[in-house]
């Protein structure tokens, strides 16, 4: 038994590629987070119908100082060269 022990190897941890993740403990992204999950959930786990709801929550994280603030492009968001929280405009109808 104790020669399982001393024949593994031993366990050495990698640091993530972009640093550390810290974890949200004052919930001031919650509702980003929320509307992110419930998107995947109503869309089988497609992240691409979800990509809005995705960066307003990568948004919320980078304006909490949660994560270091990145270009879009970095982040896999190649459409969007700036902040895009703006709606549509919308028609108003007459």
């Amino acid at each position: 038994m104790t020669s399982q022990i001393y024949s593994q190897k031993k366990f050495v941890p990698t640091p993530p590629e972009k640093g550390s993740f810290p974890l949200d403990h004052e919930g001031l992204c919650k509702k980003q987070f929320l509307l992110y999950a419930s998107c995947l959930r109503k869309n089988a786990q497609d992240t691409s119908q979800c990509r809005q709801d995705a960066q307003n929550y990568l948004a919320c994280r980078m304006d909490n100082n949660l994560m270091e603030k990145t270009e879009w492009s970095k982040l896999g968001f190649h459409d969007q060269s700036t902040k895009t929280d703006q709606k549509a405009p919308e028609v108003q109808e007459q």
